[in-house]
């Protein structure tokens, strides 16, 4: 939770005498329907605050100096403050009125209203109208309630003529709803008190709805995004000349984006199953619009100048320090850095990548998606043709037995399979120090190994086959060899990634090593942990018991029977010494052995006079 929003909540005597005593703030308006004892603004009792790099440069484009900007509703302090640094009047509509006090005194710049959106003056419009929160917190219970659709209408009445709305709304139908396992979340938060409006026959439920209510409301869309993977901090922007488009050149791209976007927003979350597989096969389907987590529209009034051609798709961070946008164009696709990093950053001996580039090829596949396809479909020696080209790719890039930049981290994922041959995709981080060529490719091969057994997903080889032999077989299909000290140190480049880009401490450092250094066939997910996953690895689990427990009953099975082979030949051996007949036996015996070696002997004396 931020500073501003941590501050709204009093924990103390101390802090309580504090808000008793300080000075009335002079830039907060009550409009009535003001909700008491309440609190939007603290995300560990409800929802969390819009915020992101994307949010923050699209709503950049709009706010300018001699603009007036209406924020409706709960949103981050860094939105807010981004908007209030533009040089625009902004004017913060909050329903809770100790959510307004603070926001008063905290942004003495910004105008706070304290009440509900329907007590906003009608007379009242706006050059922008920013609800990138949705309008699912705009009621108050200390008035009449409206409608979705009602709090829609009202937004675009307070828009001016010349003026623009920039809405989120929340898809009910979206992955991140669908996947989420969270037992009593809504009875924990306050969030238990916002009506339950998914039966609303007038809600909004797709975004050509969400576009015909507003054109309804005499606003018309100039462009619209599919936001993923969550409404509170998308990352990543699907513009219309993207959605649906099966045939664009970006499809790998998106594919690749979407995969790593929820892989980083479920990590450690328990989820229903891997958010990333049913994503792709939306993707693949042209249904990434169906299963959104959110729609960001931009839609202006009827007097207003045309806005310029969306993005087609926007790359950026929680953080809102990186946001870049990928486009195909007549020169092939393109890589633009919208919002550079303010500073570099490094950590654990990486450098955040301040300058991505994209292959320019429209034509291809991302690596990592051909050689599931393959394992699924048993195809070795496509297998080895790809992990072969990949292979060659990687040890041209080299110079004495190291790799330099981003290379030094590519893993199967982030390789686009071209006409002209590999090319690397945008990476988030870089090693400062070169790293050595056989680390770099152990770890790409032992990363796709441990998708491989924790996925569940079908491949050529044993279930019953651990990361280590997994990924010694995959080496051997390029002519390479693995020992134990090359995958220690393929798992400790990894760790350094991860606690790069998630921020671990020491203590998360070593348990993450442990986990990926013990991936066998019973291991779930080690990253999003899936319910579907995890029944998947307690079958494998199973299977691998089962023939554990039938070796084990074979293996007494085969001792039991040579037991008593061996017995039976040592009670005959004890019958024949102890009878008349057993003794002259092995007398017999004992003679004959003598017999057949002296005779031997004086054989071969013979034959050696007669030479």
């Amino acid at each position: 939770m931020s500073e501003r929003a941590s501050a709204l909540l009093p924990t103390d005597g101390t802090n309580f005498t504090a808000a008793l005593t300080a000075p009335p703030v002079t830039n907060m308006q009550r409009i009535g329907g003001e909700m008491f004892n309440w609190t939007d603004l603290d995300e560990q009792r409800g929802p969390a605050l819009p915020r992101g790099a994307v949010l923050l440069h699209l709503l950049r484009q709009h706010a300018a100096p001699g603009r007036t900007v209406l924020v409706a509703g709960p949103h981050s302090p860094e939105i807010v403050a981004a908007l209030a640094d533009s040089g625009a009047a902004v004017t913060w509509l909050l329903r809770s009125l100790g959510d307004a006090e603070q926001a008063a005194r905290v942004n003495p710049q910004v105008t706070v209203l304290g009440g509900s959106v329907l007590k906003l003056d009608p007379a009242a419009t706006f050059d922008v109208v920013v609800a990138v929160d949705g309008v699912g917190r705009l009621n108050s219970t200390e008035g009449e309630q409206l409608s979705a659709g009602e709090l829609i209408d009202r937004l675009a009445s307070a828009v001016r003529p010349d003026g623009a709305l920039i809405l989120l709304h929340d898809n009910n139908f979206a992955l991140h709803h669908t996947l989420r396992l969270e037992p009593g979340a809504r009875e924990r938060q306050d969030s238990a008190w916002y009506p339950v409006d998914e039966h609303d026959a007038h809600r909004p439920a797709s975004r050509e709805q969400l576009i015909s209510r507003l054109s309804d409301a005499g606003l018309t869309v100039g462009s619209s995004y599919a936001a993923f993977p969550e409404p509170a901090s998308p990352t990543v922007l699907v513009g219309e000349g993207l959605l649906g488009e099966v045939s664009s050149p970006l499809r790998p791209r998106l594919g690749t984006a979407l995969s790593q976007a929820y892989a980083s927003a479920f990590r450690n979350r328990p989820v229903l199953t891997d958010p990333r597989r049913l994503i792709n096969r939306a993707v693949r389907a042209g249904a990434e619009s169906t299963v959104a987590a959110a729609w960001l529209v931009v839609a202006r009034a009827a007097g207003a100048a045309p806005s310029a051609p969306g993005h087609e798709l926007l790359i950026g961070d929680t953080r809102g320090t990186f946001v870049y946008e990928v486009a195909a164009g007549a020169d092939g696709v393109r890589t633009t850095v919208l919002q550079s990093l303010e500073a570099p950053v490094e950590r654990y001996g990486l450098r955040r990548v301040a300058e991505p580039s994209a292959p320019g090829a429209d034509l291809g596949y991302v690596l990592e998606e051909r050689l599931l396809h393959l394992a699924a479909t048993d195809s070795l020696r496509q297998i080895r043709v790809e992990l072969a080209q990949y292979d060659a790719w990687l040890r041209a890039q080299a110079h004495d037995g190291v790799l330099t930049g981003p290379l030094g981290l590519a893993g199967f994922a982030d390789v686009f399979i071209g006409p002209d041959g590999p090319e690397l995709l945008p990476t988030r981080w870089a090693p400062i120090e070169p790293v050595s060529l056989e680390t770099a490719q152990v770890r790409a091969f032992w990363a796709f190994a441990v998708q491989l057994i924790t996925s569940g997903q079908p491949h050529p080889w044993p279930i019953t086959s651990h990361a280590v032999d997994l990924t010694a077989i995959l080496l051997g299909m390029v002519g390479q060899g693995v020992d134990a000290e090359e995958i220690r140190r393929a798992v400790d480049l990894q760790v350094v990634l991860e606690s790069a880009e998630f921020e671990l401490n020491l203590e998360q450092q070593h348990d993450r090593r442990l986990q990926l250094l013990s991936v066998s066939p019973g291991t779930a997910s080690v990253d999003v942990p899936g319910f579907r996953e995890l029944t998947e690895a307690l079958w494998r689990q199973r299977y691998e018991a089962s023939h554990l427990l039938a070796m084990m009953e074979w293996t007494e099975q085969m001792i039991k029977s040579r037991d008593l082979a061996v017995s039976k030949m040592d009670w005959e051996v004890q019958f024949y010494k102890k009878s008349w007949a057993g003794r002259i036996l092995m007398v017999a015996r004992a003679g004959y052995k003598v017999v057949g070696r002296d005779g031997r002997k004086a054989l071969g004396k013979l034959r050696r006079r007669g030479q």
